[in-house]
Protein backbone atom coordinates (compact mmCIF):
# COMPACT_ATOMS: atom_id res chain seq x y z
CA UNK A 1 0.00 0.00 0.00
CA UNK A 2 0.91 3.43 -1.05
CA UNK A 3 1.61 6.14 1.65
CA UNK A 4 -0.97 8.30 0.03
CA UNK A 5 -3.58 5.54 0.14
CA UNK A 6 -2.57 4.51 4.12
CA UNK A 7 -3.23 8.26 4.67
CA UNK A 8 -6.61 8.06 2.65
CA UNK A 9 -7.65 5.00 4.59
CA UNK A 10 -6.95 6.56 7.93
CA UNK A 11 -8.25 10.22 7.72
CA UNK A 12 -11.61 8.37 5.95
CA UNK A 13 -11.76 10.07 2.78
CA UNK A 14 -11.60 8.26 -0.62
CA UNK A 15 -9.13 9.14 -3.52
CA UNK A 16 -8.70 13.38 -4.28
CA UNK A 17 -9.97 14.28 -7.08
CA UNK A 18 -11.17 17.76 -8.76
CA UNK A 19 -14.83 18.14 -9.32
CA UNK A 20 -17.39 20.88 -9.45
CA UNK A 21 -19.65 20.33 -6.69
CA UNK A 22 -21.59 17.20 -5.46
CA UNK A 23 -22.25 14.14 -8.31
CA UNK A 24 -24.35 10.93 -7.81
CA UNK A 25 -24.18 8.59 -10.42
CA UNK A 26 -26.64 5.26 -10.51
CA UNK A 27 -25.95 2.06 -11.85
CA UNK A 28 -27.68 -1.69 -11.89
CA UNK A 29 -27.10 -5.30 -13.52
CA UNK A 30 -28.91 -8.27 -13.78
CA UNK A 31 -28.45 -11.05 -10.97
CA UNK A 32 -30.90 -13.53 -11.71
CA UNK A 33 -29.87 -17.21 -11.64
CA UNK A 34 -30.08 -19.43 -14.59
CA UNK A 35 -33.01 -22.33 -14.47
CA UNK A 36 -31.54 -25.23 -12.21
CA UNK A 37 -29.38 -22.95 -9.92
CA UNK A 38 -29.79 -23.45 -6.24
CA UNK A 39 -31.77 -20.83 -4.70
CA UNK A 40 -31.16 -19.93 -0.54
CA UNK A 41 -27.81 -21.95 -0.97
CA UNK A 42 -28.85 -25.29 -1.74
CA UNK A 43 -31.89 -25.59 0.94
CA UNK A 44 -34.87 -25.25 -0.87
CA UNK A 45 -36.03 -26.12 -4.70
CA UNK A 46 -33.79 -24.84 -7.06
CA UNK A 47 -34.97 -22.14 -9.50
CA UNK A 48 -37.46 -23.51 -11.91
CA UNK A 49 -39.27 -20.04 -13.35
CA UNK A 50 -38.84 -16.25 -13.22
CA UNK A 51 -41.41 -14.18 -12.00
CA UNK A 52 -39.38 -10.93 -11.86
CA UNK A 53 -35.49 -10.31 -13.01
CA UNK A 54 -33.40 -10.22 -10.02
CA UNK A 55 -31.69 -6.64 -10.06
CA UNK A 56 -28.36 -5.21 -8.35
CA UNK A 57 -29.28 -1.77 -7.82
CA UNK A 58 -26.14 1.01 -6.78
CA UNK A 59 -25.52 4.86 -6.81
CA UNK A 60 -21.77 6.09 -7.18
CA UNK A 61 -21.57 9.46 -5.18
CA UNK A 62 -18.42 12.41 -5.75
CA UNK A 63 -17.85 15.34 -3.86
CA UNK A 64 -14.52 15.97 -5.42
CA UNK A 65 -12.94 14.81 -2.36
CA UNK A 66 -14.69 11.64 -1.51
CA UNK A 67 -15.96 9.07 -4.19
CA UNK A 68 -18.21 6.04 -2.62
CA UNK A 69 -20.33 3.52 -4.00
CA UNK A 70 -23.27 1.77 -1.79
CA UNK A 71 -25.42 -1.15 -3.66
CA UNK A 72 -28.52 -3.75 -2.90
CA UNK A 73 -28.96 -6.69 -4.88
CA UNK A 74 -31.81 -8.90 -4.98
CA UNK A 75 -30.69 -12.06 -3.26
CA UNK A 76 -31.02 -13.73 -0.10
CA UNK A 77 -27.41 -13.56 1.49
CA UNK A 78 -23.71 -12.23 0.05
CA UNK A 79 -21.14 -13.82 2.16
CA UNK A 80 -17.00 -13.75 2.36
CA UNK A 81 -15.64 -14.61 -1.09
CA UNK A 82 -19.03 -13.58 -3.00
CA UNK A 83 -19.12 -10.46 -1.33
CA UNK A 84 -15.81 -9.55 -2.23
CA UNK A 85 -16.45 -10.55 -5.71
CA UNK A 86 -18.95 -7.95 -6.25
CA UNK A 87 -17.29 -5.25 -3.55
CA UNK A 88 -13.60 -5.38 -5.22
CA UNK A 89 -15.38 -5.61 -8.76
CA UNK A 90 -17.52 -2.26 -7.99
CA UNK A 91 -14.29 -0.48 -6.41
CA UNK A 92 -12.39 -1.17 -9.38
CA UNK A 93 -14.90 -0.10 -11.79
CA UNK A 94 -15.57 3.41 -9.75
CA UNK A 95 -11.50 3.50 -9.05
CA UNK A 96 -11.81 3.60 -5.21
CA UNK A 97 -10.31 0.99 -2.13
CA UNK A 98 -12.77 -1.63 -1.39
CA UNK A 99 -13.85 -0.03 1.88
CA UNK A 100 -15.21 3.31 -0.24
CA UNK A 101 -17.75 0.34 -1.23
CA UNK A 102 -20.52 -1.20 0.46
CA UNK A 103 -23.07 -4.19 -0.77
CA UNK A 104 -26.17 -5.68 0.67
CA UNK A 105 -28.56 -7.93 -0.15
CA UNK A 106 -32.46 -7.38 -0.13
CA UNK A 107 -32.50 -10.82 2.07
CA UNK A 108 -35.48 -12.39 -0.40
CA UNK A 109 -35.82 -16.15 0.22
CA UNK A 110 -36.68 -16.79 -3.33
CA UNK A 111 -32.95 -15.62 -4.37
CA UNK A 112 -29.17 -17.08 -3.92
CA UNK A 113 -27.63 -17.30 -0.89
CA UNK A 114 -24.01 -17.28 -2.12
CA UNK A 115 -20.96 -18.04 -0.66
CA UNK A 116 -17.91 -18.57 -2.71
CA UNK A 117 -15.42 -19.66 -0.50
CA UNK A 118 -18.17 -22.38 0.66
CA UNK A 119 -18.37 -24.02 -3.02
CA UNK A 120 -14.77 -24.19 -2.76
CA UNK A 121 -14.87 -25.87 0.08
CA UNK A 122 -18.04 -28.01 -0.80
CA UNK A 123 -15.81 -28.86 -4.02
CA UNK A 124 -12.47 -29.95 -1.75
CA UNK A 125 -14.80 -32.22 -0.28
CA UNK A 126 -15.24 -36.10 -0.80
CA UNK A 127 -18.49 -35.45 -2.53
CA UNK A 128 -19.50 -32.02 -3.04
CA UNK A 129 -22.47 -30.85 -3.67
CA UNK A 130 -24.29 -28.24 -5.67
CA UNK A 131 -24.36 -24.31 -3.48
CA UNK A 132 -23.49 -21.70 -5.66
CA UNK A 133 -22.04 -21.55 -9.64
CA UNK A 134 -18.71 -20.28 -9.66
CA UNK A 135 -18.41 -19.31 -12.89
CA UNK A 136 -21.50 -17.78 -13.27
CA UNK A 137 -20.92 -15.65 -9.81
CA UNK A 138 -17.95 -14.38 -11.94
CA UNK A 139 -19.77 -13.19 -14.93
CA UNK A 140 -22.38 -11.58 -12.75
CA UNK A 141 -19.92 -9.61 -10.40
CA UNK A 142 -17.56 -8.66 -13.19
CA UNK A 143 -21.26 -6.90 -14.86
CA UNK A 144 -22.05 -5.33 -11.76
CA UNK A 145 -18.59 -3.77 -11.43
CA UNK A 146 -18.66 -2.78 -15.93
CA UNK A 147 -21.93 -0.95 -14.44
CA UNK A 148 -20.58 1.29 -11.76
CA UNK A 149 -17.70 2.14 -14.34
CA UNK A 150 -19.63 3.41 -17.32
CA UNK A 151 -22.42 5.23 -14.60
CA UNK A 152 -22.55 8.55 -15.60
CA UNK A 153 -23.02 11.39 -12.52
CA UNK A 154 -25.38 14.38 -12.43
CA UNK A 155 -25.01 17.01 -10.04
CA UNK A 156 -26.81 16.91 -6.88
CA UNK A 157 -27.75 20.29 -4.86
CA UNK A 158 -30.36 18.60 -1.90
CA UNK A 159 -30.56 15.62 -0.04
CA UNK A 160 -33.88 14.70 1.30
CA UNK A 161 -34.91 12.77 4.10
CA UNK A 162 -38.52 11.27 4.90
CA UNK A 163 -39.87 8.67 6.44
CA UNK A 164 -43.61 6.42 7.23
CA UNK A 165 -45.30 4.26 9.15
CA UNK A 166 -45.76 0.62 7.83
CA UNK A 167 -49.10 -0.40 9.63
CA UNK A 168 -49.44 -4.54 9.72
CA UNK A 169 -46.06 -5.14 8.30
CA UNK A 170 -43.30 -6.38 10.79
CA UNK A 171 -43.75 -8.04 13.87
CA UNK A 172 -41.22 -9.87 16.51
CA UNK A 173 -40.25 -13.42 15.21
CA UNK A 174 -39.06 -13.93 18.59
CA UNK A 175 -42.36 -14.79 20.50
CA UNK A 176 -41.83 -15.41 24.68
CA UNK A 177 -44.56 -18.46 25.84
CA UNK A 178 -45.73 -18.60 29.16
CA UNK A 179 -43.20 -21.11 29.92
CA UNK A 180 -40.58 -18.49 29.09
CA UNK A 181 -39.11 -20.38 26.24
CA UNK A 182 -38.94 -18.20 23.09
CA UNK A 183 -41.64 -19.67 19.92
CA UNK A 184 -40.74 -18.92 16.55
CA UNK A 185 -43.40 -17.08 14.95
CA UNK A 186 -41.86 -17.27 10.73
CA UNK A 187 -42.44 -15.16 7.83
CA UNK A 188 -45.13 -17.26 7.02
CA UNK A 189 -47.36 -18.19 10.29
CA UNK A 190 -50.38 -19.88 10.00
CA UNK A 191 -50.88 -20.55 13.31
CA UNK A 192 -53.42 -18.27 14.67
CA UNK A 193 -52.59 -18.10 18.11
CA UNK A 194 -49.13 -17.27 17.39
CA UNK A 195 -50.37 -14.70 14.58
CA UNK A 196 -52.64 -12.86 17.61
CA UNK A 197 -49.68 -12.64 19.70
CA UNK A 198 -48.41 -8.72 19.84
CA UNK A 199 -46.33 -7.58 17.28
CA UNK A 200 -43.31 -6.96 19.82
CA UNK A 201 -40.19 -5.26 18.97
CA UNK A 202 -40.01 -3.84 15.65
CA UNK A 203 -39.04 -0.58 13.53
CA UNK A 204 -42.20 0.38 11.87
CA UNK A 205 -40.64 3.26 9.89
CA UNK A 206 -39.79 3.03 6.25
CA UNK A 207 -36.96 5.56 5.77
CA UNK A 208 -36.35 7.48 2.54
CA UNK A 209 -33.30 8.89 1.25
CA UNK A 210 -33.18 11.34 -2.18
CA UNK A 211 -30.76 13.16 -3.84
CA UNK A 212 -31.96 15.87 -5.80
CA UNK A 213 -30.73 18.36 -8.56
CA UNK A 214 -33.10 21.33 -7.49
CA UNK A 215 -36.64 20.03 -6.96
CA UNK A 216 -35.60 16.98 -9.65
CA UNK A 217 -34.85 14.05 -7.77
CA UNK A 218 -31.79 11.89 -9.46
CA UNK A 219 -32.05 8.58 -7.10
CA UNK A 220 -34.12 7.78 -4.02
CA UNK A 221 -33.27 5.13 -1.01
CA UNK A 222 -35.30 3.38 1.09
CA UNK A 223 -34.87 1.57 4.32
CA UNK A 224 -36.77 -0.57 5.99
CA UNK A 225 -35.87 -3.49 8.88
CA UNK A 226 -37.88 -6.59 8.30
CA UNK A 227 -37.46 -9.99 6.64
CA UNK A 228 -38.82 -9.17 3.29
CA UNK A 229 -40.57 -12.82 2.14
CA UNK A 230 -44.06 -13.78 2.03
CA UNK A 231 -43.24 -17.01 0.54
CA UNK A 232 -40.46 -18.68 -0.55
CA UNK A 233 -39.17 -22.23 -1.37
CA UNK A 234 -40.87 -23.00 -4.24
CA UNK A 235 -38.60 -22.29 -7.12
CA UNK A 236 -40.09 -19.14 -8.44
CA UNK A 237 -37.19 -16.58 -8.48
CA UNK A 238 -38.49 -12.76 -7.55
CA UNK A 239 -37.37 -10.04 -4.93
CA UNK A 240 -40.97 -10.03 -3.39
CA UNK A 241 -42.93 -7.54 -2.66
CA UNK A 242 -40.16 -5.12 -1.50
CA UNK A 243 -38.38 -5.37 -4.48
CA UNK A 244 -42.15 -5.28 -6.71
CA UNK A 245 -42.55 -1.74 -4.77
CA UNK A 246 -39.67 -0.41 -5.34
CA UNK A 247 -39.84 -0.86 -9.12
CA UNK A 248 -43.52 -0.14 -9.12
CA UNK A 249 -42.30 3.51 -8.11
CA UNK A 250 -39.66 3.56 -10.17
CA UNK A 251 -42.21 3.14 -13.04
CA UNK A 252 -44.33 5.79 -11.55
CA UNK A 253 -41.98 8.54 -10.61
CA UNK A 254 -39.44 7.69 -13.35
CA UNK A 255 -36.84 7.58 -10.17
CA UNK A 256 -34.07 5.19 -9.93
CA UNK A 257 -35.02 3.38 -6.73
CA UNK A 258 -33.26 1.35 -4.41
CA UNK A 259 -34.25 -0.41 -1.45
CA UNK A 260 -32.07 -1.46 1.83
CA UNK A 261 -32.87 -4.21 4.01
CA UNK A 262 -32.62 -2.88 7.43
CA UNK A 263 -31.92 -4.87 11.07
CA UNK A 264 -34.53 -7.32 10.63
CA UNK A 265 -32.40 -10.56 11.65
CA UNK A 266 -35.43 -11.09 14.36
CA UNK A 267 -38.56 -9.15 12.62
CA UNK A 268 -40.68 -11.07 9.88
CA UNK A 269 -44.21 -10.34 8.41
CA UNK A 270 -45.74 -13.88 10.43
CA UNK A 271 -48.11 -11.89 12.38
CA UNK A 272 -49.72 -10.35 9.53
CA UNK A 273 -48.79 -13.29 6.69
CA UNK A 274 -50.95 -16.53 7.13
CA UNK A 275 -49.73 -17.50 3.39
CA UNK A 276 -52.73 -17.10 1.72
CA UNK A 277 -52.60 -14.97 -1.53
CA UNK A 278 -54.75 -12.15 -0.05
CA UNK A 279 -52.45 -12.11 2.81
CA UNK A 280 -49.47 -11.73 0.30
CA UNK A 281 -51.31 -8.97 -1.40
CA UNK A 282 -52.57 -7.20 1.70
CA UNK A 283 -48.45 -6.79 2.50
CA UNK A 284 -47.70 -5.63 -0.81
CA UNK A 285 -50.00 -3.07 -0.90
CA UNK A 286 -48.90 -1.76 2.95
CA UNK A 287 -45.43 -1.65 1.91
CA UNK A 288 -46.14 0.36 -0.98
CA UNK A 289 -48.79 2.65 1.13
CA UNK A 290 -45.43 3.49 3.38
CA UNK A 291 -42.88 3.52 0.46
CA UNK A 292 -44.94 6.18 -1.01
CA UNK A 293 -45.60 8.07 1.75
CA UNK A 294 -42.39 8.07 3.16
CA UNK A 295 -41.33 10.13 -0.10
CA UNK A 296 -44.13 12.11 0.41
CA UNK A 297 -43.15 13.37 3.26
CA UNK A 298 -39.35 14.14 2.44
CA UNK A 299 -37.61 17.54 3.23
CA UNK A 300 -35.03 19.11 1.45
CA UNK A 301 -31.21 20.13 2.47
CA UNK A 302 -28.50 22.37 0.61
CA UNK A 303 -25.36 19.77 0.62
CA UNK A 304 -22.03 19.97 -1.53
CA UNK A 305 -20.06 17.31 0.55
CA UNK A 306 -20.27 14.10 1.76
CA UNK A 307 -18.30 11.98 4.40
CA UNK A 308 -17.12 8.25 4.40
CA UNK A 309 -16.00 6.40 7.32
CA UNK A 310 -15.62 2.95 8.40
CA UNK A 311 -14.00 0.74 11.26
CA UNK A 312 -12.76 -2.26 11.75
CA UNK A 313 -15.09 -5.11 13.59
CA UNK A 314 -14.24 -8.10 14.87
CA UNK A 315 -16.82 -10.30 15.99
CA UNK A 316 -16.15 -13.58 18.79
CA UNK A 317 -17.28 -16.99 17.40
CA UNK A 318 -19.35 -19.09 18.19
CA UNK A 319 -18.98 -22.23 16.56
CA UNK A 320 -15.90 -24.93 16.78
CA UNK A 321 -13.98 -25.62 13.00
CA UNK A 322 -13.22 -29.34 14.26
CA UNK A 323 -17.26 -30.15 14.37
CA UNK A 324 -17.96 -28.85 11.14
CA UNK A 325 -14.91 -29.71 9.29
CA UNK A 326 -15.61 -33.37 10.28
CA UNK A 327 -19.23 -32.54 9.41
CA UNK A 328 -18.35 -31.48 5.73
CA UNK A 329 -16.47 -34.13 4.95
CA UNK A 330 -18.57 -36.88 6.21
CA UNK A 331 -20.82 -37.95 3.07
CA UNK A 332 -22.98 -39.82 5.15
CA UNK A 333 -24.53 -36.59 7.08
CA UNK A 334 -27.42 -34.82 5.51
CA UNK A 335 -27.40 -32.61 2.71
CA UNK A 336 -28.50 -29.92 4.63
CA UNK A 337 -25.62 -30.36 7.35
CA UNK A 338 -22.93 -30.61 5.20
CA UNK A 339 -24.23 -27.73 3.42
CA UNK A 340 -24.62 -25.35 7.05
CA UNK A 341 -21.04 -26.54 7.41
CA UNK A 342 -19.17 -25.26 4.21
CA UNK A 343 -20.59 -21.65 4.81
CA UNK A 344 -19.83 -21.93 8.65
CA UNK A 345 -16.14 -23.13 8.29
CA UNK A 346 -16.35 -19.99 4.85
CA UNK A 347 -16.97 -17.50 8.11
CA UNK A 348 -14.14 -19.46 10.54
CA UNK A 349 -11.67 -18.58 7.68
CA UNK A 350 -12.79 -15.31 6.99
CA UNK A 351 -12.64 -14.46 10.81
CA UNK A 352 -9.23 -15.89 11.26
CA UNK A 353 -8.24 -13.62 8.53
CA UNK A 354 -8.33 -10.81 10.08
CA UNK A 355 -11.40 -7.92 10.51
CA UNK A 356 -14.37 -7.21 8.58
CA UNK A 357 -15.58 -3.51 8.06
CA UNK A 358 -17.96 -1.42 9.04
CA UNK A 359 -18.81 2.02 7.21
CA UNK A 360 -21.34 5.34 7.79
CA UNK A 361 -22.16 7.41 4.65
CA UNK A 362 -23.21 11.22 5.88
CA UNK A 363 -24.86 13.79 3.87
CA UNK A 364 -25.86 16.86 5.36
CA UNK A 365 -28.12 15.88 8.13
CA UNK A 366 -28.15 12.00 6.97
CA UNK A 367 -26.54 9.85 8.34
CA UNK A 368 -26.59 6.16 6.49
CA UNK A 369 -25.14 2.91 8.26
CA UNK A 370 -24.05 -0.21 6.55
CA UNK A 371 -23.76 -3.34 8.50
CA UNK A 372 -23.01 -6.94 8.16
CA UNK A 373 -24.82 -10.27 8.65
CA UNK A 374 -28.59 -10.65 10.01
CA UNK A 375 -28.50 -7.76 12.72
CA UNK A 376 -31.34 -7.87 15.31
CA UNK A 377 -33.61 -4.57 14.69
CA UNK A 378 -31.97 -3.53 18.30
CA UNK A 379 -28.97 -2.20 17.00
CA UNK A 380 -31.17 -0.12 14.26
CA UNK A 381 -32.76 1.67 17.03
CA UNK A 382 -29.19 1.86 18.97
CA UNK A 383 -28.06 3.55 16.03
CA UNK A 384 -30.96 5.99 16.12
CA UNK A 385 -30.45 6.78 19.29
CA UNK A 386 -27.20 8.01 19.35
CA UNK A 387 -27.60 11.22 17.02
CA UNK A 388 -31.69 11.73 17.38
CA UNK A 389 -31.20 14.72 16.15
CA UNK A 390 -29.62 13.42 12.81
CA UNK A 391 -31.45 11.26 10.21
CA UNK A 392 -29.98 7.83 10.39
CA UNK A 393 -30.96 5.15 8.51
CA UNK A 394 -29.44 1.72 8.55
CA UNK A 395 -28.42 -1.00 5.84
CA UNK A 396 -28.17 -4.84 7.15
CA UNK A 397 -27.65 -7.75 5.09
CA UNK A 398 -23.80 -6.45 4.08
CA UNK A 399 -20.76 -9.25 4.44
CA UNK A 400 -23.07 -12.12 5.33
CA UNK A 401 -20.76 -14.36 6.67
CA UNK A 402 -21.34 -14.31 10.13
CA UNK A 403 -25.29 -15.24 9.49
CA UNK A 404 -27.50 -13.72 12.63
CA UNK A 405 -25.68 -11.16 14.94
CA UNK A 406 -28.18 -11.67 17.90
CA UNK A 407 -28.18 -9.84 21.52
CA UNK A 408 -25.95 -11.44 23.63
CA UNK A 409 -29.67 -12.03 25.70
CA UNK A 410 -30.91 -14.20 22.57
CA UNK A 411 -28.33 -16.57 23.19
CA UNK A 412 -28.91 -17.53 26.55
CA UNK A 413 -33.14 -17.26 25.98
CA UNK A 414 -32.69 -19.62 22.76
CA UNK A 415 -34.87 -19.96 19.79
CA UNK A 416 -33.96 -19.93 16.03
CA UNK A 417 -31.65 -16.97 15.37
CA UNK A 418 -28.72 -18.12 18.02
CA UNK A 419 -28.72 -21.92 16.05
CA UNK A 420 -28.20 -20.01 13.04
CA UNK A 421 -25.55 -17.46 14.69
CA UNK A 422 -21.51 -18.15 13.82
CA UNK A 423 -21.12 -15.02 15.98
CA UNK A 424 -21.78 -14.98 19.89
CA UNK A 425 -22.10 -13.54 23.09
CA UNK A 426 -20.13 -10.38 23.38
CA UNK A 427 -21.07 -9.18 20.04
CA UNK A 428 -22.89 -6.40 21.49
CA UNK A 429 -20.68 -4.83 22.82
CA UNK A 430 -18.33 -5.03 19.69
CA UNK A 431 -20.43 -3.93 17.15
CA UNK A 432 -22.72 -1.00 18.99
CA UNK A 433 -18.95 -0.24 20.19
CA UNK A 434 -18.27 0.19 16.26
CA UNK A 435 -21.83 1.70 15.72
CA UNK A 436 -21.07 4.60 18.44
CA UNK A 437 -17.62 5.38 17.09
CA UNK A 438 -19.47 5.79 13.30
CA UNK A 439 -22.02 7.76 13.94
CA UNK A 440 -19.67 10.37 16.71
Amino acid sequence: MSRALALLLLCGCGPVRTSDGLRVATFQSDVTPPLGHPLCGGWAKPAEAVDAPLLLKGIVIDDGRTRCAVAALDWCVLGTKAYDAFRNRIAEGVGVPPRFVSVHCTHTHSAPIADARAQELLDASPQTLPHLDLAWLDRVSRAAGDAAKAAVGRPVTHVGAGKAKVENFASNRRVKGPDGKIRVRWSTTKDPELRAEPEGLIDPWIRTVSFLDGATPVARLHYYGSHPQTVSGDGRVHGDVVANARQYLEQEEGVFQIYFAGCGGNVTAGKYNDGTPEARQRLASTFYSGMVRSVQSTSLTPVSEVEWISQDLRLPLRVKEADYRATLADVAKPKQARLMAAVTLAWIERSAAGPIDVSRLRVGPVDLVHLPGEPFVEYQLYAQSIRPERFTAVAGYGEGGPWYVCTDAAYGEGGYEPGASWVGPGVEGALKDAIARLLK
